[in-house]
């Protein structure tokens, strides 16, 4: 029942018009201007003659205009492409090409690419958020001239958006997610108060809300979990607020919380949860923080001692951990607060996850054991143009339909998920399994570590040789070998890294997920050095 594009209509029906929607540094987008400007824009892309499901691809870092043009795609009942700014031309043409999209929307730094692949694809409209060149419409231009007034539109609870996905290996994919899907998901976030059975009752709680939350995603929008944490607040009434900075700044982050009191920050694991915590011991009491209630985190593990001192700057805190994947949203939830807390990398079971076994079956709920993490609705339709892909990851078992993104986990006697690992990076040395993340984490606990990436490299006697680089703290003198006696404490022989790398920096995208192609190449040229004759 639920359409992403009426309820933003619904919503801006009922808010005060002044209140703030969007807000970037000085620049604020209010409700009244948000809704205004997305129904502009929306009523352009129609007049260009794109139709129902068409797609709308963005090339845009953080800025207003990312999320206007989300709106505004919804709205028109057209289907939303996210790009990585970081690609190259080719990899925004093969998205293009894949997704078959029509209007291609980027800010003016991207002009080049956008030039070239215009090139490419003679049909492709192009509009531009920033400077314009060559008669290409400008995005302001769009958004402020013309009809604000609502669409005459019948939407339906199907309309889709494509979340593009890198995953590990090969060409990105497109998951196919209806609205009503996403939705779904959101109210089942264990932090929901409210979870209405209509669109009238939603938009009544909306009314009598007067203080929404105020999310600020640190993380890019073009990813998953930036765009659904900014949805989810906004068609609750609520504010995104966007940092200023093309990199992600801890200090940034906290003076943004501090001067425009956001009640919520969404982050990437310890990639972003360490530094912001090592910016508040750095400075103790520097920002007032006192508005915000919710730290977030979803795609990367989030250890309990980063957690811990969280808490002890800001102990009246909710730290929610969400376990999922581009294809299946909300598998876990590890909710801490001051009086509760999980280890790492466990999760209190969503009511439809369950562990599938090597060989296909479900496991009995509730008892102890290992398989493949899975859940059922709400899904995506599936991957765009790859029914091999979208076979082996959506399986119909017993008569169900589920998402097994291919997590490995167990299940403990408490009843709570431990994730053990992704099938996909799973390392076998001499016949024995190594999860990367598993071992990644003992690593981030040794005292002089901040931060690790963990791969397999061939090795003629054990097939694949378990290896790491780690970026070291400043203070803190470095031991490799002092490093490998400690993670023995808590990992097998055969999961401690044969060699470990100190490097400045580790190779991440923006989002804060690991490029564990780049760090392959990275320790074959550092593993090279080491064998070189001196």
């Amino acid at each position: 029942m639920w359409n992403l594009g009426d309820m933003f209509d619904a919503v801006a029906a009922v808010v005060p018009p002044e209140r703030q929607a969007v807000v970037h540094g000085d620049r604020v987008v209010t409700w009244g201007d948000l809704d205004r400007r997305t129904n502009r824009l929306a009523r352009s892309f129609l007049a260009m003659g794109l139709l129902p499901h068409e797609c709308v691809a963005i090339l845009s870092r953080n800025d207003p205009a990312y999320i206007e043009s989300f709106v505004a795609c919804l709205k028109a009942r057209l289907c939303p492409v996210n790009i990585n700014y970081r690609y190259t031309t080719d990899e925004i043409g093969y998205v293009l090409a894949d997704s078959t999209t029509r209007l291609l929307i980027y800010q003016s730094e991207f002009a080049p690419q956008a030039s070239a692949l215009k090139g490419r694809f003679p049909s492709l409209h192009l509009v531009c958020i920033g400077h314009a060149e060559g008669g290409i419409p400008r995005f302001e231009d769009l958004a402020e001239q013309g009809d604000g007034g609502r669409l005459a539109i019948t939407r339906d609870p199907s309309d889709p958006f494509l979340l593009y996905t890198g995953g590990t290996t090969g060409r990105p994919k497109g998951v196919i997610w209806p609205g009503k899907a996403v939705r779904s998901a959101q109210m089942e976030a264990p932090v929901v108060r409210h979870r209405p059975t209509s669109l009238d009752e939603h938009a009544a709680n909306v009314k009598a809300n007067a203080s929404p939350g105020r999310v600020l995603p640190a993380c890019p929008l073009m990813h998953g979990a930036g765009i659904n944490a900014t949805l989810s607040e906004l068609i609750s009434g609520g504010t995104s607020i966007i940092l200023e900075g093309r990199r992600f700044d801890p200090q940034e982050l906290w003076a943004t919380v501090a001067r425009h009191k956001a009640s919520r920050v969404l982050m990437v694991g310890d990639a972003f949860a360490r530094p912001l915590l090592q910016a508040l011991d750095a400075a103790p009491g520097t920002f007032d923080l006192s508005s915000l209630q919710l730290m977030s985190s979803a795609g990367l593990m989030w250890s309990l001692e980063v957690k811990q001192g969280l808490l002890r700057h800001m102990p009246w805190l909710t730290l929610l951990d969400v376990l999922g994947a581009s294809e299946a949203a909300g598998l876990g939830y590890a909710i801490m607060t001051k009086d509760r807390a999980l280890p790492t990398g466990r999760f209190d079971l969503a009511p439809l996850t369950v562990l599938i076994s090597e060989d296909g079956r479900v496991l009995p709920k509730g008892r102890p054991g290992e398989g493949f993490v899975a859940r059922s609705y709400p899904l995506p339709l599936g991957y765009l143009g790859d029914p091999t892909k979208t076979a082996e990851v959506f399986r119909v078992i017993d008569g169900e339909r589920y998402a097994i993104p291919g997590d490995w986990g167990r299940i403990h006697e408490d009843g709570t998920l431990e994730l053990i690992g992704r099938g996909s990076l799973v390392i076998n040395t001499g016949g024995e399994k190594v999860f990367v993340e598993e071992v990644e984490e003992a690593l981030k606990r040794v005292t002089g570590i901040d931060d690790a990436m963990v791969i397999g490299l061939p090795d003629a006697t054990w097939g694949t040789v378990v290896v790491a680089l780690v970026t070291a703290t400043s203070h803190v003198e470095f031991n490799e070998a002092r490093a490998k006696e400690t993670v023995r404490v808590d990992l097998a022989p055969y999961k401690v890294p044969r060699s470990i790398f100190v490097v400045p920096t580790l190779p991440r995208a923006e989002s804060g997920k690991s490029d564990y192609a780049r760090a392959r190449g990275i320790v074959a040229d550092l593993m090279g050095q080491v064998r070189q004759p001196q």
